[in-house]
């Protein structure tokens, strides 16, 4: 009986150590921070640093008592380091603490630092950072540097006290917002790829990176724009796709969602807005030659028909559809076979291949850029419109 009461008070005790232990799992750490003592960064501007070298980092800082209109408003912070980690430590001493990154939603890249440092070391240190989140999406400044996305900065020659004037809105949640495509209100737009995306695409060396890049708007209530797409080779930005040809890559990429495109037929013009696109890639190597298909099914709706058209034709409209495919297959045809030209494929033709044929990958993935030089392409649409 007495060992009966000893073996229940054992499984007691050992019932409120597995709950202590379990509790301290679940709380995550032992040094706990309330919401009103952590600093919590909404987006961070990346440029080079001072004379090309080191970093400066700019910070825009969640201002939980600020705003406007119930809205949360930003304080700038701005660090310098010889090294990503010398700058976040610089943050820290001037806050006299940690900050916590968990809540940034989007990273700004200066071009500069992206051409001369590339992306990879910042990258590697973000997915290192145990208060960064993997989901952080990176874009590249249109500006000339960064920093400018979220406020002027301090002109030269004046000392630099580490905060900054920022305006009285948290611009970061705005540019994330107006990233996705997927977002409420945010149709026109693309997504940016997230810092693990970003991982994956420079380690496995298949299909390019591209990154958005992002200027100031000239709209008095929209801050930001698309400006183009960053190219790059490895991790380090070699070259810009203009603003013009947005429109065929992200037909390809089925990132496209309510875009109007011209069509011109019988000398008049027609209005079509693509509501949906769906790619796929095929290919074959066949004779020492790689063969590459891109096959598009687009469903599109009629905005403006030309003079006398009749929606309910089914001739007239059968006959729009067909132009609209030999048009929009020329204009994507052009835009692939210029990039592919220059070695780069930002369309995901390595990826796909990777992913469904490892064995004729690693046959060809010494060479690819050779292989993607050489290769055939033929890009065929096919358009459902309606009105």
């Amino acid at each position: 009986m007495g060992k009966g009461k000893t073996c229940r008070k054992g499984s007691m005790l050992c019932i409120l150590i597995i709950v202590f232990l379990s509790v301290l799992t679940l709380t995550g750490c032992w040094d706990y921070q309330g919401l009103g003592e952590q600093t919590l960064v909404g987006g961070i501007a990346v440029d080079q640093g001072e004379a090309g070298r080191g970093y400066r980092l700019t910070f825009e800082i969640v201002d939980l008592e600020g705003g406007e209109g119930g809205q949360f408003g930003s304080i700038l912070l701005t660090t310098h380091g010889e090294t990503l980690a010398e700058a976040v430590y610089d943050a820290y001493a001037k806050l006299h603490g940690r900050m916590h990154l968990g809540v940034a939603d989007v990273l700004i890249v200066g071009q500069t630092l992206a051409e001369r440092e590339g992306l990879l070391p910042l990258v590697r240190f973000l997915m290192q950072d145990q208060t960064a989140r993997n989901s952080l999406r990176i874009v590249v400044a249109g500006t000339d540097t960064a920093a400018e996305l979220f406020a002027p900065i301090e002109p030269e020659g004046e000392e630099n006290t580490g905060q900054d004037e920022a305006p009285n809105v948290l611009l970061s949640k705005i540019l994330s917002e107006s990233l996705s495509p997927r977002r409420q209100g945010a149709r026109k737009a693309m997504d940016a790829p997230a810092v693990f995306e970003i991982y994956n695409i420079l380690t496995r060396r298949t299909s390019d990176l591209v990154l958005p890049i992002i200027s100031p708007s000239d709209a008095a209530d929209i801050p930001f724009q698309l400006d183009g797409l960053a190219l790059f080779t490895g991790d380090r930005m070699t070259g810009t796709l203009p603003a013009a040809d947005m429109f065929a890559y992200l037909l390809t990429t089925a990132n496209l969602r309510d875009r109007a495109f011209p069509i011109e037929i019988d000398g008049q013009r027609a209005v079509l807005t693509v509501r949906s696109s769906r790619p796929q890639v095929d290919y074959l190597l066949e004779d020492g030659t790689l063969r590459l298909t891109l096959n598009m099914q687009v469903t599109a709706e009629t905005l403006q028909l030309p003079d006398g058209w009749n929606g309910t034709d089914r001739a007239q409209m059968s006959r729009l559809e067909a132009e609209a495919e030999y048009q929009l297959s020329t204009r994507v045809q052009k835009l692939i076979e210029r990039l592919r030209d220059e070695g780069r494929d930002i369309f995901g033709f390595a990826e796909t291949i990777r992913n469904r044929d490892p064995r004729l990958w690693e046959q060809i993935a010494a060479d690819w850029h050779t292989w993607l030089r050489m290769s055939t392409l033929e890009v065929c649409i096919e358009m459902s419109v309606k009105h």
